[in-house]
Parts: C-alpha cells; sequence; structure tokens
C-alpha cells in the first residue's frame, strides 16, 4: 500500500511510521488521517507485526489538525462532518488495533497531535518536546478525545487546567504527571524509542494484546466486573502455546521464543 502523508517501514516484529508532512510540522490533514486508520487496520491482521510505533518527521511530532485545511473548507459543514468521521476513525483504528502502539514524541505536540499521542497505548518523549493541547486558545472544543482521555491519564482538576488554559508542558513535566510513559534527552530519543519498541515486541503478542484490551475495557466498568474479564481471559490464555513456551523458558533458563500462537 502507498502512502502520500506516511512513510513505513518494516523492522522485524515493528512497523516504523512517519508522518510525513514536516511543512506543515505534521498537521494531521483528512489525507493523513485516512491513511493511518487503513494502515492500522492492514497492520491489525500481520502477524508479523506486534509493536506499531507513530514519530513524526522533520521538528515535530505534530501541530494538530490541519486548520489550513479546515479554513479552505470555506464553511462547508459536510466537509467538516466528514473530517470528524474520519477522525475518530482513526482514532478508533488506534485504540482497537490488536497491535501495541507507541507515541515517539519530539518537537511539538499540540492539539489533535496531543490526542493522537494519548490514543497511543505508550508514549516516549524528548525531554523537550512542548506537550499542549491548544483547542480553548483558538476557540474551540477539543473533539479528538482530549477531555475523555487526559483525565483518565492525569486526573480531573490537572486535565481542565490543561484545557482550559491551553499551557504547554515539557515531555520531562509530562512523564511527572503520568501523560507519557518516560521522557529523555534528545541525543538519547532513538535509541531509547528502539529499545521501548524491542522490548514491548519480545513478549507474546497474543498476551500483549490481551493486557490491552483489558486495560481498555477495565477502565470503563466496575472492578469486579474488570475482575470477570480477567478470570475469562486466564482460560482462554490455557490454550496459547504461547503460555506454554513462557513457562518453559522459566523453567529452563532461558528466553522465550513466542510464536503468537
Amino acid at each position: 500500500m502507498d502512502f502520500e502523508t506516511l512513510l513505513v517501514e518494516q523492522e522485524e516484529h515493528i512497523v516504523w511510521v512517519t508522518l510525513n508532512r514536516p511543512e506543515r510540522l505534521n498537521a494531521i490533514s483528512v489525507k493523513l488521517s485516512q491513511e493511518l486508520a487503513a494502515l492500522m487496520h492492514r497492520v491489525g491482521t500481520d502477524d508479523t507485526v506486534r509493536v506499531v510505533v507513530i514519530r513524526g518527521a522533520g521538528r515535530a511530532f505534530g501541530a494538530g489538525a490541519d486548520l489550513k485545511e479546515q479554513h479552505e473548507f470555506g464553511g462547508d459543514r459536510s466537509k467538516s462532518r466528514a473530517l470528524m468521521a474520519d477522525w475518530r476513525t482513526m482514532l478508533a483504528a488506534i485504540d482497537t488495533s490488536p497491535k501495541v502502539s507507541i507515541a515517539a514524541v519530539h518537537g511539538l505536540a499540540l492539539a489533535g497531535s496531543m490526542e493522537l499521542m494519548m490514543t497511543c497505548d505508550l508514549a516516549i518523549a524528548t525531554d523537550d518536546a512542548r506537550i499542549s493541547d491548544q483547542h480553548a486558545n483558538y476557540g474551540l472544543p477539543p473533539v479528538g478525545s482530549a477531555t475523555q482521555r487526559l483525565p483518565r491519564l492525569i486526573g480531573a482538576r490537572k486535565a481542565k487546567e490543561l484545557l482550559m488554559t491551553g499551557d504547554s508542558i515539557t515531555g520531562k513535566e509530562a512523564e511527572a504527571l503520568g501523560l507519557v510513559n518516560k521522557s529523555v534527552p534528545a541525543e538519547d530519543f532513538d535509541d531509547a524509542v528502539r529499545a521501548f519498541a524491542l522490548k514491548i515486541a519480545s513478549k507474546s503478542p497474543l498476551i500483549t494484546s490481551m493486557i490491552k484490551e483489558m486495560v481498555n475495557w477495565g477502565m470503563q466498568a466496575d472492578f469486579h466486573t474488570g475482575m470477570v474479564l480477567e478470570k475469562w481471559a486466564g482460560y482462554a490464555a490455557g490454550a496459547y502455546e504461547d503460555v506454554s513456551e513462557g513457562i518453559a523458558a522459566f523453567n529452563e533458563k532461558r528466553e522465550p521464543e513466542y510464536k503468537g500462537r
């Protein structure tokens, strides 16, 4: 599949996706959202893929939605509604994919790009990255999940502050808040992202997918319902060869070789 707005490479079990609109600071256009959704659907059924890393070309992870493109709609509400549908389809494709997604954030991650980052399962940022939801600065409500994801990640009070003020935080501050998993100096970024992705890719893809689904669904339920999810997941996992391999590797004091079955 050829893409206009994405660069896609595969390295063993990792797919590296580069948002490739550096001249627009990787602002998310209609085409980009459509292509990223299509890619996530494609890799979702590819057994050779375990992890998808999403990063940005040039100076930024992303500057949010492409407001220049939206201005060119000229008030055409049908185009705005179609854009909203494409946007939500893209985020849902990442959210529901059985593959683990990692956002690799450098430079700016603003508004819609911050929402893209939050939708990914994991995130790593440079210490000096600037992360901000700027919707309120331009008279816009967040509609790409920021009002729902941000408070779940960092708590309601701090989320309201960042959403209402439009203030930015650094990658280091984002780590302290739990908005990203870790932050690293810019000079160590590429190596740190690769090591992080390889660590996840070394696990059983069946189990990481199961963990992702249980966390995502369990957070929407009460504790006891979540525990029922775990119980049935435990029964289901008993049929996986990877479970037997993990136990055998432990007893034989060796690294497991997961096959994803």
